[in-house]
């Protein structure tokens, strides 16, 4: 054969089979901005349509790539990129995305291993999805445990209504705490309601933030202590049904079902879950429904349209009142108040337009509203000696739902907490509340060149209203009623003309973000049982209760950048809005009274200035990564903390501690890989200044020998601090002036008074700020194995401004003890048949069951609330 014939031959031959060779393509798939990892970005071969997803990592691989070819990478709200593919290169790398100018912060999901978001200045800290996936978390308190600053009050277990305590504000509903979901404001009223009564299923979230430090006054109109978003999932790039399946104990069941998917520049996603649970304690189930769906288009090169709609139904058995020392320690998981009932609805629209007339300058427009209602039946109750109970129920009532106490002995400071009898039946009462809100914001964007580099300039401006109802209903026939007799009836309206100005100012490594918040509110209150009974009344208008405030609150971050990280600081004066009861008051030189007629009421938001330095990034070639921050909060105009804890003068109030993230790679060989990752809160509180009253301490707590023998020596060790008021024999009150009190006093006292600082008590902490709040955890994973154990203690704390060490008899007051709880799970991926990509999972809380005292939120009506129970679930996530 020719020679030259040959060699062509040869060359075809090579050329052949080098074109229908099997490769794999690998790579990983990052966001160009911030480096990090995007999850289930889609990636195509231009030829046939082989494709895939990139994984919680940000990688793919490709199989069985047959020809020289061209990779088509595309992410919801990112630029598409086309990469060259041929045989001599299987590993593509990085390829980065570039952000579109259309894209909406709400769609952005990253799956970055660091502890904090970037763009955000100052401290703040990040749960990404691969953690939300390895915990499958009951409810989002569990998650938010671990986050340093974060100091969760337990109250009923698994609960949509968080307690959520950040750097010492008072936990209780989150009241001081601004939740957002997706970037708005989730709380049913922010300013005049905020107690946290609805919280998105941790079911359907993908990441959890939060926020702290000055660039808090974004966000409004609760930033004085820290925010925390909830970001639920967005629309895969691949169309995709996705079923999840999750059994356990106490009859726990979960379902999730979505179906979404991409298709040229519309993004859409329909999700549903469903969640029952028979709870940790009797009495105490819990039924959720919650639908949702979401839009994102991209409507041109210069604009792109953000819809979302959701529904959220639940039915709970949930009680206020818990449990004495007593029926703590024989069971804690006994409640008798079977009668109790939870209901709510909330409908929510969320509508954004991005709009860029230039490529530097950019208006983003907001359109939101929720409308939400909320029915809390709940029993009568009151407090029986132990050895008492069964001759106060009565048999009947005795056998069917206090038959453990048989056969008990009983001590003479044993109580249980019961359904009041009067009559021989048990009686009940309504809270219902209906709240609506809307708002409008519009927020430009602007980016311009100074000092050789870009800066960056943001301003919004916010118009927010907000209405709330609230009715009190008593029925006393029985306590299954579910109608009675309106006792309250109150209406609440308010607006709000809100914005900020703020300015990233970049001179070489240097940071300056200047920013000015605005706050204008317009409320007012209407008592319409009064007004009902009024014959004289001539307008709609008549008996309003007008509030009307300004509030300005400036602040500057400060940063410097270095190799992997930067250090910061910040400054800035945040605030609480002063909402129902506690806004509608009457300051006079710092002391607080109800108004009287005429008088106008001009109570102002608590203030507080907040200062915190630290830093942020990695070392060790990027397998360490963590924040340290040291913050100091100083409160003043501190009005109301716990239930009838109230500053009749204004508190000031100072917490600072430090805060510490860290996560290390320990090693990465061989597709084995181990993690650890721990956080820590070191915190101190002060009550500096104010003057308070406990209308609870003798009304409603029954006191035990060691409460008693404390307050006393309380009162007899710092007499000038306190005062002392017994009753005078006809109803009335008198001053008790006695250096020292005894026994005989206390049996008498009606109401105590004190006050902080140098002229007083010097030494006082804020309830629920203990000084340690500690998570550590170990997460090893193997191809596409992950298991993990990680650990929470909290370290003792008080929860009231008495500072009571001991136990009351009836669980009102009393230091909670420290605890601690240690979780585990085991994860493991597989596909079935091609394309049912399925992860199987077990997780086991609280695993050793030491059950703890949680709280006593509720004080003098509920007593102990528990924390602890063991819970282990399995289930089943499936994705087509």
């Amino acid at each position: 054969m020719n020679k030259k014939v040959t060699i062509i031959l040869i060359n075809l031959l090579t050329i052949t089979n080098w074109a229908y060779s099997q490769i794999n393509i690998t790579g990983k798939v990052i966001d160009q901005t911030d480096q990090q990892p995007l999850i289930g970005a889609l990636v195509q071969l231009q030829s046939d349509g082989n494709v895939t997803v990139t994984d919680e990592q940000g990688k793919f691989e490709l199989k069985e790539v047959s020809e020289i070819d061209k990779l088509i990478i595309k992410y919801l709200g990112y630029e598409e990129s086309i990469v060259d593919v041929n045989a001599q290169t299987t590993d593509l790398g990085i390829i980065e995305l570039q952000r579109a100018n259309t894209t909406l912060d709400e769609v952005i999901v990253s799956a970055s291993p660091n502890s904090y978001k970037s763009q955000f200045k100052g401290s703040n800290f990040r749960i990404n999805p691969i953690a939300l996936k390895n915990i499958n978390p009951l409810s989002t308190e569990e998650v938010l445990r671990t986050v340093p600053g974060v100091n969760i009050v337990g109250d009923m277990g698994l609960s949509n209504r968080p307690n959520i305590s950040i750097r010492g504000s008072w936990g209780r509903r989150s009241k001081k705490v601004l939740l957002m979901e997706d970037g708005t404001p989730s709380a049913p009223a922010p300013y005049i309601a905020p107690g946290a009564y609805y919280n998105p299923v941790s079911d359907r979230l993908t990441a959890i933030e939060v926020y702290k430090g000055a660039d808090m006054l974004r966000f409004g109109p609760n930033n004085m202590y820290g925010a925390i978003n909830y970001i639920t999932a967005m629309p895969p790039q691949k169309p995709e049904l996705r079923v999840k399946l999750i059994g356990g104990q106490r009859n726990y069941q979960t379902g999730l079902l979505s179906y979404g998917g991409t298709w040229n520049n519309l993004g859409a996603l329909v999700e549903g879950v469903y969640k029952k649970f028979d709870g940790f304690t009797d009495n105490s189930s819990v039924e959720v429904l919650n639908l949702n769906a979401k839009i994102f288009a991209k409507l041109s090169d210069n604009q792109s349209l953000y819809f979302k709609v959701s529904g959220q139904f639940e039915d709970n058995q949930a009680s206020l009142s818990s449990q004495t020392p007593f029926t703590f320690d024989t069971d804690p998981t006994q409640n008798p108040l079977d009668a109790d009932q939870f209901t709510m609805r909330r409908y929510g629209v969320d509508i954004i337009h991005k709009w860029l007339p230039t490529n530097n300058l950019s208006f983003t427009s907001k359109i939101y509203a929720t409308d939400f209602e909320r029915d809390w039946w709940r029993q009568v109750t009151a407090k029986v000696k132990a050895s008492e109970v069964r001759n106060y129920l009565g048999e009947e009532i005795f056998n069917d739902r206090y038959s453990y106490l048989n056969g008990r002995n009983f001590a003479e400071e044993d109580y249980v907490i019961v359904g009041r009898v009067l009559n021989g039946r048990e009686s009940t009462t309504d809270s219902r509340w209906t709240y609506t809100v809307s708002g409008f914001k519009e927020t430009m964007d602007y980016d311009w060149d100074a000092f050789g580099e870009k800066q960056h300039l943001e301003a919004a401006v916010n118009v927010h209203r907000e209405t709330f109802k609230d009715r009190f209903l008593v029925a006393d026939s029985s306590r299954w009623a579910r109608n009675g007799t309106a006792t309250t009836d109150l209406w609440y309206h308010l607006w709000s003309a809100n914005g900020f100005i703020r300015n990233e100012f970049n001179i070489g490594k240097w940071g300056i973000t200047p920013i000015l918040r605005l706050e204008h509110v317009d409320m007012y209150r209407q008592n319409l049982l009064a007004l009902a009974q009024n014959p004289n009344i001539n307008s709609t208008e008549d008996g309003r209760e007008p509030n009307v405030y300004t509030q300005f609150l400036p602040g500057v971050t400060i940063d410097y950048r270095i190799r992997n990280g930067e250090f910061y600081g910040s400054v800035y004066q945040g605030m609480i809005a002063p909402s129902k009861v506690f806004g509608f008051l009457v300051e006079r030189d710092g002391i607080i009274t109800n108004p009287l007629v005429g008088q106008s009421i001009n109570i102002e938001p608590e203030l507080a200035w907040n200062r915190e330095i630290g830093w942020r990034g990695n070392l060790w070639y990027n397998r360490i990564d963590g924040q340290l921050t040291y913050f100091n909060n100083t409160s003043r105009n501190f009005y109301a903390g716990g239930r009838n804890e109230v500053f009749e003068e204004l508190g000031k109030i100072n917490v600072q501690g430090l805060e510490v993230a860290i996560g290390a790679e320990l090693f990465d060989i061989n597709n084995h890989q181990l993690r650890l990752f721990g956080n820590i809160n070191i915190m101190q509180s002060k009550v500096l200044e104010g003057r308070l009253v406990d209308r609870d301490l003798f009304s409603q707590v029954i006191h035990s020998n060691a409460t008693q023998n404390e307050y006393i020596d309380k009162v007899n060790t710092n007499r000038s601090a306190y005062e002392v008021y017994v009753s005078d024999g006809s109803g009335g009150e008198l001053l008790l002036t006695d250096e020292t009190i005894g026994p005989s006093d206390f049996q008498n006292i009606t109401r105590s008074v004190i006050r902080f600082g140098d002229d007083g008590i010097s030494d006082a902490e804020a309830p629920y700020t203990p000084r340690w709040n500690t998570s550590v955890g170990l997460n090893y994973d193997f191809k596409k194995l992950s298991v993990g154990v990680s650990g929470n203690f909290v370290s003792e704390q008080f929860t009231e401004f008495h500072n009571f060490r001991n136990e009351s008899a009836d669980g009102a007051i009393g230091k909670l003890p420290a605890y601690y709880s240690i979780d585990a799970f085991v994860n493991y991926d597989f596909i079935l048949g091609k394309k049912l990509n399925t992860t199987v999972f077990l997780n086991g809380k609280n695993i050793t069951n030491e059950i703890y005292r949680a709280s006593r939120l509720n004080r003098a009506t509920s007593g102990i609330f528990g924390g602890g129970f063991r819970q282990i679930i399995f289930g089943i996530n499936m994705k087509i």
